[in-house]
């Protein structure tokens, strides 16, 4: 796997529509290896929707794709959400957000609009891959959601306080690609 340095990492320069589309091809690859896809499309217009999966089964599955931005100091994930698309993608049981980690993203987070909006109005704190998570408001308040991905041992108290909990959302969306079939 290659991995870009710090100054070669498209976070915070001004390359968010690069970032963006690192994410939907990664995420568009990883759907083409599966056996259970018939085909990928990349809409030619943003309206909302990245990525158009077609199963085998002649399911059709809309896709949100949202890459991760990396705090440089310490190796936690970001990623900001707008709470209205949220909120009206919610209502749309086949519209689905997958949440790309890395640069190049090589880890997904895999959920059903309204569970990941179920997460965000929970404020949910657990575990993902043994690290701190947090579905938390973001900034400008009432506009956006803020998903947040700890780096190794990064979270103090919090880390320790969900570890004891043994919440975690693991086993429902990292990597989990058959969410998608």
């Amino acid at each position: 796997m290659i991995r870009m340095s710090e100054p070669e990492t498209l976070s915070g320069r001004g390359r968010s529509q690069q970032l963006g589309r690192m994410g939907e091809y990664a995420v568009m690859a990883q759907l083409l290896s599966k056996s259970w896809v018939s085909n990928v499309y990349a809409p030619a217009a943003d309206s909302g929707v990245d990525v158009v999966l077609l199963t085998e089964a002649d399911r059709l599955r809309m896709i949100q794709v949202k890459t991760s931005r990396i705090y440089e100091t310490s190796g936690s994930w970001f990623n900001n959400i707008s709470q209205r698309h949220l909120r009206q993608d919610s209502t749309k049981p086949d519209m689905f957000y997958v949440l790309a980690e890395g640069h190049p993203p090589a880890h997904f987070l895999i959920f059903t609009a309204s569970e990941l909006l179920k997460l965000f109005e929970t404020k949910f704190v657990g575990l993902c891959d043994n690290r701190l998570v947090r579905f938390e408001g973001g900034f400008p308040a009432g506009k956006k959601f803020q998903f947040r991905h700890r780096g190794k041992e990064r979270g103090g108290e919090a880390l320790g306080e969900a570890r004891a909990s043994g919440r975690s959302i693991d086993d429902q969306c990292w990597d989990k690609w058959e969410r998608l079939r």
